[in-house]
């Protein structure tokens, strides 16, 4: 009997719950709901549409500067240190690819190429010494000891020859044509892409080490404007848009390019970075030039209201959807797309297909929302 009223009072439990969540769903509901008279609807200004499908277009004007491509700025240094014997080249220089830079000698340069023919002597006896010790030890004429030595110094002598050969390529001498006759204590410093010499931070006689950055080459050929877009445009960025670009200097001379990249993490500014190549036909460009650029946005397929139809309410922005009764209109969500002076593109238009929608004069249902919640 003890365990039927225990069931008894749980159940009545649940059932006032469920009560109350109705009750607080409902009002939920209700809250966000705008009902008029008959006579108020009439002598409003309000007027019910629904969404429009059409091709739509905007621009957004913004700022960023001229950048370069990574690979078209390099900081050339040495990987050996020595001291500079002779410079090629002079600041504003236009040089191409595998163009000499400068000159530079250091004993050390002597030793690696000495270590080089010495070793490749070493190795072609050592080769010969291991393939006669296998033939010997193939008849067991010798030791296997005998036969691993030779094994491993073979071995030993083919790691270090690989090694200086290495160490001569970072120091621009070809292993293939060194002779002995060849050895110099000099070598060239080569420029590593094309472009125009920014900086020369040495002079002959100076000491340069390998962490020393000696000269720098910018490619101007591979410019980019970066350009800040801030978050509420920021949606609507998409790989291919067309963007003019210019500056203040210049207002009437466009540069006509599209978006290439857009870095989609936000800045310091909360805006994100898009990267549209320039090519800079008229030369008047420079890195770190700041400039002005429009940005197109368009879409062949958006579902549109016009601007009357929304409201800002607590950050968000709603449209009034007219419900069943007539007189009666529900407040939603919308998410924004492009917008222009007269529309604005409704990017979850889902919810709205085949519903009635106020389309003007949608602030008046929203103050008497506010009023009736206060």
């Amino acid at each position: 009997m003890k365990n039927i009223y225990l069931v008894l009072i749980l159940a009545l439990t649940i059932a006032c719950q469920s009560k109350k969540e109705e009750i607080v769903t409902e009002t939920a509901v209700k809250e966000n709901v705008v009902e008029l008279t008959k006579n108020q609807l009439d002598n409003s200004k309000i007027k019910i549409g629904s969404l429009t499908n059409t091709s739509l277009s905007s621009t957004i004007k913004v700022n960023g500067k001229i950048t370069l491509a990574p690979n078209a700025m390099a900081s050339v240094s040495m990987p050996l240190g020595g001291y500079i014997k002779n410079i090629k080249v002079m600041p504003g220089m236009v040089i191409g690819k595998g163009q000499i830079l400068a000159v530079i000698e250091d004993q050390s340069y002597v030793q690696i190429q000495q270590d080089y023919l010495t070793t490749k002597q070493q190795l072609a006896y050592a080769s010969k010494d291991f393939a006669r010790q296998k033939e010997l030890n193939s008849s067991q004429a010798v030791s296997e000891k005998n036969y691993q030595l030779a094994e491993s110094e073979y071995a030993k002598q083919r790691i270090t020859l690989k090694s200086l050969e290495e160490k001569l390529k970072l120091i621009h001498i070809n292993p293939a044509s060194l002779t002995s006759n060849t050895i110099s204590k000099s070598v060239n410093i080569y420029a590593p892409i094309s472009g125009m010499v920014t900086k020369i931070d040495v002079n002959i006689g100076k000491y340069v080490n390998a962490t020393d950055m000696l000269f720098q080459i910018m490619d101007n050929q591979s410019m980019y404007a970066k350009i800040n877009v801030f978050e509420k445009d920021a949606a609507n960025l998409a790989i291919g848009q067309k963007i003019k670009v210019y500056t203040n200097t210049q207002p009437d001379v466009f540069y006509e390019t599209k978006i290439e990249f857009v870095n989609k993490s936000y800045s310091d500014e909360n805006a994100i970075e898009v990267y549209a190549k320039i090519s800079n036909t008229t030369k008047k460009l420079i890195p770190g030039n700041y400039i002005n650029a429009i940005i197109q946005f368009d879409n062949n397929n958006a579902y549109i209201v016009n601007n009357d139809a929304i409201v800002d309410f607590e950050d968000k922005k709603f449209v009034f959807v007219q419900d069943a009764n007539k007189n009666s209109f529900s407040m939603q969500e919308v998410q924004i797309g492009i917008v222009t002076d007269k529309v604005s593109e409704i990017r979850n238009y889902e919810a709205f297909q085949n519903k009635k929608i106020v389309i003007s004069d949608a602030y008046t249902l929203l103050m008497v929302l506010k009023n009736k919640e206060e």
